[in-house]
Formats: structure tokens, C-alpha cells, sequence
């Protein structure tokens, strides 16, 4: 009974392909963009909040790639602006997802994912968003959005984890059809 066991692990564990683009790069990077982007929007409401008494302003200032005056309010632009902040989050952590080696720790992928998010914050607050978001430029939000990027980062590190119980479940998948295959 114990080697049957062994030799359909070992057979289960052979069927599990190496590398999948679905299951290395686009759900775990799926689930750290979702991770990330909803951390950052709790912190940028909570200090919206506290700060100016609007915790939906985030929003709205994101829904400013879409309403470029910054003049309109509602709902509709907040759900805009929050749709947006999670696209572009999903967006850049399938790209870590990605370049993520597949090999490695969680340490790395967390240091790693910090020098992604700050690359990625340089890159938003010096050339996207003077063009991309007139209203949320102007309030010059740097400090505030340097923060929300370095909890961005560390929701990145993440992929690891995400990879491996991707990666577990893709072996079981592959053991049960082994078993329906032998009954």
C-alpha cells in the first residue's frame, strides 16, 4: 500500500507542468494586485479621512484619468475611480507576477516587490500622473502615495505564497484524475 502511495504521488507530481502562465503569473498576480489595491485604498481613505474629512477623495482623484476637471462628485465617479485603482493594481502585479523568478523566497519576493512598488510610484507621481490625473497631480500627494506604494509592495511579496497553493492544488487536481483513471 505505502509504495502505491509513493508512485502516485510521484506520477501526480510529474503530470503538474513546470511553469503555467495561469497558474505562476496571472491568479497570483491577480490575488496581490487585489491584496495590494485594496490595503492601499483602506490606508488612502483612513488618512483622507482623518486629514481632510472626504475618505472617498482617493477615489475620486483616481476617477481624474476619466473626469479630467476634478469638478465632479458622486458615486459613480468614486466606483470609476475605485474599478480603475484595482485594474491598474491587477495590472502591475501580474507584471511582477511575471518577472518573479519562480524559484526563490518570500524574503526576496518581498524585497523585490518593495523595488517594483517604488519603481512603480517614481514612475506614477514624475510622469503618469501629471498627464494621466490632472486633479490628483495637483494635490501633490507624494509622501502619502510613497506610503501606499511601500504597502503595495509588501502585498507583492504575497506570490510566493499564492504560487504554492496554486501549485498544490494543481497536484491534487492531477492526483484525483489519476484516481478516477485507476476505478
Amino acid at each position: 500500500m505505502r509504495m502505491r502511495k509513493r508512485e502516485w504521488t510521484r506520477t501526480a507530481d510529474q503530470a503538474v507542468e513546470p511553469w503555467s502562465l495561469l497558474r505562476d503569473a496571472v491568479l497570483p498576480g491577480a490575488v496581490a494586485g487585489t491584496l495590494g489595491a485594496f490595503v492601499m485604498a483602506l490606508l488612502a481613505c483612513a488618512f483622507t479621512g482623518v486629514l481632510h474629512g472626504e475618505p472617498w477623495r482617493p477615489a475620486m482623484r483616481v476617477a481624474g484619468l476619466f473626469f479630467r476637471s476634478g469638478e465632479t462628485q458622486g458615486a459613480g465617479v468614486a466606483l470609476v475611480g475605485v474599478l480603475t485603482h484595482f485594474a491598474v493594481a491587477g495590472g502591475l502585479a501580474t507584471g511582477f507576477a511575471l518577472l518573479l523568478p519562480r524559484k526563490g523566497t518570500g524574503v526576496a519576493a518581498l524585497l523585490l516587490g518593495e523595488l517594483y512598488s517604488l519603481g512603480a510610484w517614481l514612475l506614477m507621481t514624475r510622469l503618469l500622473l501629471p498627464f494621466g490625473s490632472p486633479p490628483l497631480a495637483r494635490e501633490d500627494a507624494s509622501a502619502l502615495l510613497l506610503l501606499l506604494h511601500l504597502a503595495f509592495g509588501a502585498a507583492l511579496g504575497t506570490v510566493p505564497a499564492a504560487r504554492g497553493v496554486l501549485t498544490r492544488v494543481d497536484r491534487l487536481r492531477h492526483g484525483l484524475r489519476l484516481l478516477r483513471q485507476k476505478a
